[in-house]
């Protein structure tokens, strides 16, 4: 299965979680307000940070710095491609990746932001309905609890740093589930990057 990367909003993103960005004027008004002796705009809340461990559990904030490589990319019919093979989840938690020092300018290094349903009736994600969004330098995302997504995914010619954050019981078992592309079973996710140049207008 083949599909291609879409711009990333905050309404597509919805199902999934929230992007972290500056919202446009027509949505900023009701979480807009002046902060810092009025030296600053507040925009809050941006984005939804939740977990569900048991009250019983030592859980607390961590706050991770993740420096991620490009990715590589094959080519297939004069088209960029990002081939899929294993999906994570944090069942307890919700987890944010913010970039740092990446412009919304730079055109040549984005990052991808996939992510998938569960399966009917299964504790797995649904490999028919994965969806990919490009997101750009003034974008972060929280993914929601227990969501379905791909580990980071950089394209370009530079690493990206990013500020991640995740609450966390102690337990490394509860903290993450990955799930392989079945060979046979699975359907494959081929990601199509889009040009530069169609990005830039976005």
């Amino acid at each position: 299965m083949r599909i291609v990367a879409e711009p990333l909003t905050r309404a597509s993103f919805s199902a999934f979680g929230s992007v972290i960005e500056v919202p446009a004027s027509s949505d900023a008004d009701s979480i807009r307000s002046s902060a810092n002796q009025s030296s600053a705009a507040k925009y809050s809340p941006i984005s939804t940070l939740s977990h569900s461990y048991a009250k019983s559990d030592s859980v607390k904030p961590v706050l991770s710095l993740f420096h991620c490589n490009p990715r590589a990319l094959s080519i297939a019919s004069g088209q960029s491609i990002y081939t899929l093979s294993l999906l994570e989840r944090h069942p307890h938690t919700t987890q944010t990746f913010i970039p740092m020092g990446l412009s919304p300018l730079d055109t040549q290094t984005r990052f991808l932001v996939i992510v998938a349903l569960y399966q009917t009736n299964e504790d797995r994600p649904d490999w028919t309905k994965v969806r990919a969004f490009v997101a750009k330098g003034n974008q972060g995302v929280t993914y929601g609890v227990g969501v379905w997504h791909a580990p980071m995914v950089v394209i370009g010619a530079e690493k990206v740093l990013f500020s991640v954050l995740m609450w966390n019981n102690g337990v490394p078992e509860d903290e993450c589930t990955e799930c392989e592309v079945r060979d046979g079973v699975d359907q494959d996710v081929q990601v199509v990057v889009p040009a530069v140049a169609a990005v830039a207008k976005l």
